[in-house]
C-alpha cells in the first residue's frame, strides 16, 4: 500500500528513542538496518490514506518489546521510502502525535537524502500485509 504525507516537525522524542540500545537492536532484527538516530515525521493528508493506515497499523508489524516491562515499546511496520530506501514506520505504545502522523526510521537521514523539507510530500510503500500482528 502506498501512503503519501507531508513532512512535519517532530517533538524530538524519536531521536531520544532511537539511541536506546534495545530499540536499535530490535530495529536491526526486524527491519534489517541500523537506524539513523532520528525520525522523519509525515502527516497523512488524504482521508483514504488515513483509513488504510489505521487498518494496517492495527494489524501488521513486528513488536518492539522493552526489556523493562514499564518501558515504552511499540510496533514496526516495514516500508520503503520513495520506492528506494528501506524504512520502518514506528508505532510507539505512547506518543504525542495524532494517528495521522507517521514516524519513519531509515538507515540514513531522510530529509537530506531526499532533499526535502517541511511541507513537502514523501511517498511510503508499506511492506507488511494487513494480517494479524506477530
Amino acid at each position: 500500500m502506498r501512503l503519501t504525507g507531508v513532512i512535519v516537525a517532530g517533538v524530538g522524542d524519536g531521536a531520544r528513542f532511537l539511541v536506546i540500545d534495545w530499540v536499535r537492536a530490535a530495529i536491526r532484527a526486524a527491519a534489517g538496518f541500523e537506524p539513523y538516530p532520528g525520525t522523519l515525521n509525515l502527516k497523512l493528508t488524504d482521508a483514504e490514506a488515513i483509513r488504510h493506515w489505521r487498518a494496517i497499523r492495527g494489524r501488521a508489524g513486528a513488536r518492539l518489546v522493552p526489556p523493562d516491562p514499564t518501558g515504552c515499546g511499540g510496533w514496526l511496520v516495514p516500508a520503503r521510502v520513495e520506492g528506494e530506501v528501506p524504512a520502518a514506520i514506528v508505532v510507539p505504545d505512547v506518543t504525542r502525535h495524532p494517528d495521522d502522523v507517521l514516524e519513519v526510521v531509515a538507515p540514513l537521514h531522510l530529509r537530506a537524502h531526499l532533499g526535502r523539507g517541511e511541507g513537502q510530500a514523501v511517498t511510503l510503500e508499506t511492506l507488511a500485509d494487513a494480517g494479524p500482528r506477530r
